[in-house]
């Protein structure tokens, strides 16, 4: 289909929308107990959401590097870290003259800020609600990509 086309990008927040809802639907309808992690070895049907979030996670990182912003982690701190340490600029560097290191320091600023908020939301052990809106801005996200006027020789509008 071509990685930078609209339609690829557009597809991909979708399938990984409907991963998400998928995980979100089975634990709302208790296929997954709560207690879930407790049921290890035993009952493997604890192991299908992760499966299916691991996958939509896999499809955030591909369409980070294929955008062009491999810089921004958004699923792993560890590597965000890692570049950030790396950057010889990072403390001389005025805000304007790297943009890699903003973007490393803003995605690590969200990734904190949603794993707060993720805490709140899981606070009575029940990690559905999470994932339904983790579903939706996935959702939102793709409807924007529809919508998006983009740059010269950046994702195509076909």
């Amino acid at each position: 289909m071509g990685a930078l086309r609209r339609s690829t990008v557009v597809l991909s927040f979708l399938f990984q929308a409907i991963l998400t809802l998928t995980s979100a639907a089975l634990v709302q309808a208790r296929v997954v107990p709560n207690n879930a992690g407790d049921l290890l070895p035993d009952n493997l049907i604890v192991l299908l959401p992760l499966a299916l979030l691991a996958l939509q996670s896999a499809g955030q990182i591909i369409v980070s590097r294929i955008l062009g912003y491999g810089e921004v982690t958004s699923v792993v701190l560890t590597s965000a870290y890692c570049d950030l340490l790396f950057d010889q600029k990072v403390l001389t560097a005025p805000l304007r003259e790297n943009v890699k290191r903003n973007r490393r320091v803003a995605s690590m600023v969200m990734m904190l800020t949603g794993a707060i908020a993720g805490g709140f939301l899981t606070r009575d052990d029940n990690i559905a609600s999470a994932l339904w809106i983790a579903g939706v801005i996935k959702v939102l996200i793709a409807i924007t990509w529809m919508f998006w006027k983009g740059k010269e020789g950046s994702v195509r509008l076909e």
